[in-house]
């Protein structure tokens, strides 16, 4: 099961309200840094960081799997999926992988508030290139 699928299957069978908002997960665009993860990595860490990569992609503007309009439930969408992944990554126990994720959520919400997306970006790739790396 893909990690769109099982974030998809966790908020349906969780929150009615947002499972009203999920767009199929086939249909959810590829691409970006999560790519960067090794295809082999953890798959709760796979789903625990695409989880907070979508909610942060809803607290600042649109998601790949939930489309809405109302601004009040994206940003509770994104604080269900923000923890959403972090349950799941923390669930790993990889110490290294959670201090890293908990350090760039909060780097690049400083980086957006700062109206800086490509700070945000280059926080995101080098976080999942480092998350990602062989040991």
């Amino acid at each position: 099961m893909s990690a769109f699928a099982e974030i998809h299957a966790a908020l349906v069978n969780d929150d009615p309200l947002l499972a009203a908002t999920l767009i199929s997960p086939d249909a959810v665009p590829t691409g970006g840094p999560t790519e960067r993860l090794q295809a082999d990595s953890n798959d709760s860490l796979r789903v625990g960081v695409e989880a907070i990569r979508e909610g942060h992609l809803l607290h600042w503007g649109e998601g790949r799997l939930l489309r809405t309009a109302d601004s009040d439930l994206a940003l509770l969408a994104g604080d269900r999926l923000y923890a959403l992944g972090l349950e799941r990554v923390a669930a790993t126990g990889d110490r290294s992988a959670i201090v890293s994720l908990s350090r760039l959520i909060k780097a690049s919400a400083e980086a957006m508030s700062a109206s800086s997306a490509t700070a945000s970006e280059d926080e995101w790739r080098a976080t999942c290139e480092r998350i990602g790396a062989p040991e």
